[in-house]
């Protein structure tokens, strides 16, 4: 990828997480239900405790009538992540049928034939272009959540009390990470 494409996919992922509202305070149920309502079709989230150990650790799987992702049982925030990297699939618009036969697919959706999939994307390669696009937004979602640092310089988010940069927060207590902890008298 050129320095220009990756300007291009940075700037269409910051555009394309901005495009959707976050609930205040920050609640994942809220936020999935309503990208659901503005889309017009149902996203059901769906854990899956065991997979095999060459399957992605997300998926999601669009039919006819809704739209499944599907994450393995992880810590609270990779679990976020995950199900926010599916998601950024959804918002890009990708589209892809290889994983149809996958162990995730299996797990998400045991009944459905697999021709009733009518697309399926995983997380997993993270060198394609679409992992690419779909792993910024997510962690942009996670940034404007307040959950995580900044994925990319030049991005910033206001704090608005102080008027400084959740980067700028993030360096003080970096800073203090590096002093060690002070020393009690």
């Amino acid at each position: 990828m050129t320095p220009s494409d990756h300007r291009d996919l940075t700037a269409r992922c910051q555009e394309l997480a901005a495009a959707l509202p976050l609930p205040a305070p920050w609640d994942l149920q809220t936020f999935i239900a309503e990208l659901a309502e503005a889309r017009g079709r149902p996203i059901e989230l769906r854990q899956v405790s065991t997979v095999d150990f060459d399957s992605p650790c997300g998926a999601l799987v669009s039919l006819a009538g809704r739209d499944v992702i599907g994450y393995v049982t992880s810590t609270p925030l990779h679990e976020e992540h995950i199900i926010l990297h599916e998601v950024g699939h959804l918002v890009c618009g990708h589209s892809d049928t290889r994983l149809a036969d996958s162990p995730m697919v299996a797990a998400l959706v045991p009944d459905l034939p697999r021709e009733l999939v009518e697309s399926v994307l995983g997380r997993s390669a993270f060198d394609a272009t679409t992992e690419q696009e779909a792993e910024l937004v997510a962690s942009l979602y996670l940034y404007r959540a307040g959950r995580v640092p900044a994925p990319i310089r030049g991005v910033r988010k206001l704090d608005a009390k102080g008027g400084r940069t959740l980067r700028q927060i993030q360096e003080t207590f970096d800073s203090a990470r590096r002093r060690g902890p002070e020393k009690r008298r």
